[in-house]
């Protein structure tokens, strides 16, 4: 049999072929291998993040447990001294990553929702609040205009859109949150810089802060003893309350923040539930701090 004999340009015509062909198909069996890669990741991404949001899903609630279980026990006060603000976490280790929860009274500043309220107490305590924060009286009237218009407000964006001062409306800020429904200002919870604002007077502040940190909490007689009386929308007991959780595994990370209430309900039970919550990027500013790492 006589071999058929190939120009040596025609051979090397065949080779190039072959090695392109070679070369498309590696490409495409690691474009296939790429692509495996990028769905088990992706997979492995959604289970984290499934495992995780489980994980402060139970968080948030072991903290409606707490409140339900200290609304039923210690209703008539509510401080930092009670068990329900022992569950804050930091960096509790967890199987595949670690856990964060940080629960507070929300009730420690005047809800701007309270001036949709008919009562006059309820709208001269905001206009002494505003005056403290530096707002004007025409100011004043406007950021009550827009949340009368626009609310019940979930945030206090609404409060810079009546012309207030970037500065005057972050110490406003620290004065003032928003929360659904109508609320009173725990006394147990304000700052020192909320009694300021209610008391006027930083000796008897400085009295309160120091009564509320040596035993943990503050009484009406408390307060009478000091020569004062309890201003009017105040009080010593809460009925909202934040929980903020944040869970890690492995490289994903999930985090939630809700607002938590408590209610009686006409059978006289104890109602508690989240009403609002927030996740990742969109959790709002007010909402509680985790602790920094230790």
């Amino acid at each position: 049999m006589s071999r058929v004999s190939v120009p040596d340009d025609e051979r090397g015509m065949i080779l190039v072929n072959v090695l392109l062909f070679v070369a498309i198909a590696s490409g495409m069996v690691m474009l296939m291998i790429n692509r495996e890669e990028l769905a088990l990741d992706r997979a492995l991404r959604t289970r984290e993040a499934a495992r995780a949001l489980s994980v402060v899903r139970g968080g948030e609630t072991s903290a409606i447990v707490a409140l339900r279980r200290d609304a039923r026990q210690a209703g008539d006060v509510d401080h930092r001294g009670e068990a329900w603000a022992a569950l804050s976490e930091n960096g509790a280790p967890i199987e595949g990553g670690t856990f964060d929860l940080v629960i507070a009274d929300a009730q420690g500043r005047f809800n701007i929702n309270n001036v949709m309220s008919p009562r006059t107490a309820d709208k001269v305590m905001f206009r002494n609040i505003a005056r403290a924060a530096g707002l004007t009286d025409d100011q004043i009237l406007a950021a009550a205009a827009l949340v009368k218009q626009y609310g019940p407000v979930t945030d206090l964006q609404p409060l810079r859109m009546a012309g207030i001062d970037p500065a005057v409306a972050d110490k406003l800020e620290r004065l003032v949150t928003a929360l659904p429904g109508h609320s009173e200002i725990n006394l147990n919870a304000a700052t020192p810089e909320m009694l300021g604002v209610l008391f006027h007077d930083p000796i008897v502040v400085d009295r309160m802060v120091s009564l509320r940190t040596n035993r943990g909490f503050l009484t009406k007689k408390d307060i009478a003893d000091l020569d004062q009386a309890v201003p009017p929308g105040t009080g010593f007991r809460s009925s909202t309350f934040w929980v903020r959780v944040r869970a890690t595994i492995g490289e994903t990370t999930q985090q939630e923040a809700s607002l938590i209430q408590r209610a009686k309900t006409p059978d006289g039970d104890i109602r508690v539930a989240a009403v609002e919550r927030w996740r990742n990027a969109s959790v709002p500013p007010e909402a509680p701090l985790f602790a920094p790492p230790s």
